[in-house]
């Protein structure tokens, strides 16, 4: 009679579990034109931008929006570090700073930017956006073989992680895009309902430093791109160029000459002299 009792309440929670789906949808999620621009409207005034080389390079995240779980703050860390090894060394580049979150909020955005700038004095900022999305549906029927059966052969989440970085540099005198550099990546899943949290947890990591990948990638080719941009100074480019005290963009073409010349002329003496 128990047999048949068991045998009765597995296969009523099986027709129950037919239909018994729950889909939910996790994001975790950055915004820079909400942030930059709050009614989402971008002028079709702005000044061109006058840069004034070498730059000095703000680093800094787009603060979440709303009370949301953030991404791994170690993987964040080196996504920043990342960027920031990218910036380094580049003749154009006089440095690039890490700017704490605690200096960035939703509230009083054109203040704080100029606060940040005048602070660090900076020229532009490159912000980091990231939009990552879970969606998953939960099947109660693993919930149930969980309790009675004892184990998880049958998954009790299926789910999708699609994660998109972005990084813009920004003009922080007219908040103008330079130029900006992306990177993504999506992955599926499917897990007991015990081990959910924690496997599709290891998908948005994985998820994420993937899209890092490729996103480092993109900004290596974007930032040959803008020096290139910038070295042509063409007249009809809406980026403006200018050197600060002592720097020039390209080398001389008769400094060039003469230092081949001084080269040409020690070599022939010490030639002769030996």
């Amino acid at each position: 009679m128990i047999k048949v009792l068991l045998i009765l309440m597995v296969l009523s929670l099986s027709s129950c579990s037919m239909v018994g789906h729950q889909k939910v949808r996790h994001s975790k999620t950055t915004n820079l034109v909400g942030f930059l621009y709050p009614d989402g409207k971008i002028p079709d005034d702005m000044n061109a931008p006058v840069l004034r080389l070498p730059l000095r390079v703000g680093l800094a995240y787009i603060p979440e929006i709303g009370n949301q779980n953030s991404i791994d703050p170690t993987l964040k860390l080196e996504l920043l570090n990342t960027i920031k090894h990218q910036f380094e060394g580049l003749r154009y580049i006089q440095n690039i700073q890490i700017i704490p979150t605690m200096y960035l909020s939703h509230s009083q955005k054109s203040n704080q930017l100029k606060q940040i700038q005048q602070l660090y004095q900076l020229d532009v900022i490159a912000l980091v956006s990231y939009d990552q999305v879970v969606n998953r549906k939960e099947n109660l029927l693993a919930i149930t073989y969980l309790t009675i059966v004892g184990n998880y052969i049958f998954p009790g989440s299926h789910f999708d992680v699609n994660t998109l970085l972005d990084m813009a540099l920004i003009d922080l005198k007219t908040t103008r895009l330079l130029f900006r550099a992306a990177g993504s990546h999506g992955s599926k899943g499917a897990t007991a309902e015990a081990y959910t949290r924690h496997k599709y947890d290891q998908h948005q990591n994985n998820d994420f430093s993937v899209a890092m990948s490729v996103l480092k990638n993109n900004l290596a080719f974007e930032l040959q791109a803008f020096e290139q941009r910038l070295r042509a100074r063409d007249p009809n480019d809406d980026i403006k160029v200018e050197a600060k005290k002592g720097y020039e963009m390209a080398i001389n073409p008769q400094l060039l000459m003469a230092l081949f010349l001084m080269i040409l002329i020690r070599f022939r003496c010490t030639h002769n002299y030996s």
